[in-house]
């Protein structure tokens, strides 16, 4: 019972989409975190339908990148992308940490938050669309699957950078060995079915996303003291962007060769 009250808690903080309330209950919020996945899993079914869509009608690619870059932000309400824009404007703030973990809790959107979801969502935009024009789209919605066990994992192991807000409300009183036992399977079925759709693909990507997460961990420590859940968004973000980066580079390598 536990780990179904686990799920329909990650849902209703991490997504738009309709859930039961439950209460946070202690047992239910020791797991909560790992199932984390599962929200990119209905929003990688959701990706592929469109998918589906747009090649049974022949949708160009303009649209299809247009719906597939739209669909995540309307089922988790832009949550991760307005991590994306408090750090991005806390990192160009040139503050000291104290002041960034301030700028990160400000609701007010600044300029280069602005600028850098802009150019964020721009090169989402091309690269969806090349992949689809070139056919390397296979396997694209375990991409949001991948990217969440990323963010889980971190949020559970990386340091953070203050006890309150809701990232410390979800992992607090986290069992690490239970939940990272489920992440970990989580992480392997996900890649696994990466892997079998699109080796290249999911081989470039992960590869990718080491260095990504490597100096996402630096920089959090540097900038602000560890990770909060605004850092864990805009981790998130990145780590998509780079996986479909690694997609195009997998796919096209893979014609070279």
């Amino acid at each position: 019972m536990r780990y179904f009250k686990a799920l329909l808690i990650v849902f209703s903080a991490y997504s738009r989409i309709p859930a039961p309330r439950v209460k946070w209950d202690g047992e239910a919020m020791k797991i909560s975190i790992a199932f984390l996945p599962w929200v990119g899993a209905v929003i990688g079914l959701a990706v592929w339908g469109w998918q589906l869509i747009c090649r049974y009608f022949g949708v160009g690619q303009s649209l299809f990148a247009a719906g597939a870059a739209a669909l995540p932000v309307f089922l988790t309400g832009g949550i991760h992308l307005d991590g994306y824009c408090d750090t991005s404007d806390a990192l160009s703030s040139w503050q000291d940490k104290a002041r960034r973990l301030e700028i990160l809790k400000d609701p007010h959107v600044g300029a280069f938050a602005v600028i850098r979801v802009c150019l964020y969502l721009l090169l989402e935009f091309a690269l969806l669309a090349e992949l689809y024009a070139r056919s390397l789209d296979t396997g694209f919605g375990w991409v949001f699957i991948i990217s969440r066990c990323f963010a889980a994992s971190g949020a559970m192991f990386f340091k953070k950078a203050r006890a309150d807000g809701m990232l410390s409300d979800f992992t607090r009183h986290t069992d690490r060995p239970l939940a990272g036992i489920l992440l970990a399977f989580f992480s392997v079925a996900s890649m696994a079915g990466l892997a079998r759709s699109a080796f290249p693909q999911c081989l470039a990507g992960l590869a990718l996303c080491v260095p990504v997460t490597l100096g996402y961990r630096k920089m959090a420590a540097k900038y602000f003291g560890g990770i909060t859940g605004d850092t864990t968004g805009f981790f998130l973000q990145k780590i998509e962007l780079t996986l479909l980066a690694g997609f195009l580079i997998g796919g096209v390598g893979a014609e070279w060769l």
